[in-house]
């Protein structure tokens, strides 16, 4: 049997798989030009506000970059310790 032909009790299937996806297809488009309609201007994307301590990279020249990135919260690192003793740390 090729690939093309299809027993028939696989046509129903593919079918009804075909319709739910146009369906879902369908339902999916219409929320979307809903949704466009909602938020007023559906032509211009809001600008992304940066915050101040996000990676950064300056290119300096030659293949060369100055990297800058965000220090790391107190609390964050303390947890980042607690669970990770380090290496060769005497265990209790």
């Amino acid at each position: 049997m090729d690939e093309t032909e299809q027993t028939p009790a696989q046509k129903p299937a593919a079918e009804d798989g075909g319709a739910l996806v146009s369906a879902a297809k369908a339902i999916g488009k219409a929320a979307g030009k809903v949704a466009s309609l909602a938020s007023g201007d559906s032509k211009k994307k809001p600008a992304l506000k940066q915050k101040g301590n996000v990676y950064q990279a300056e290119y300096l020249g030659s293949g060369t970059f100055r990297i800058s990135k965000p220090k790391r919260q107190k609390t964050k690192r303390r947890q980042s310790a607690l669970k990770n003793p380090q290496r060769g740390a005497r265990k209790f």
